[in-house]
């Protein structure tokens, strides 16, 4: 597991600015968290895929569609 400093994804969103959260962080879903609110967890293998939990707000203000 790997975590992310919250400070951290949005300097590599803002590198990134037009890619999703999932492309910026290579993984396959983020999903919110409400309890999280200043890292950003990778799990590498999660029913075989890489998925990050991620605070609720960060990922609605990066969120797609």
């Amino acid at each position: 597991m790997t975590r992310l400093p919250r400070a951290s994804v949005e300097a590599l969103m803002q590198e990134r600015p037009d890619a999703t959260l999932e492309a910026a962080l290579e993984v396959f879903e983020v999903f919110a968290s409400g309890s999280l609110t200043d890292e950003v967890y990778i799990l590498d293998d999660v029913a075989g895929k890489r998925i990050a939990i991620a605070p609720a707000a960060l990922r609605d203000q990066y969120r797609r569609g």
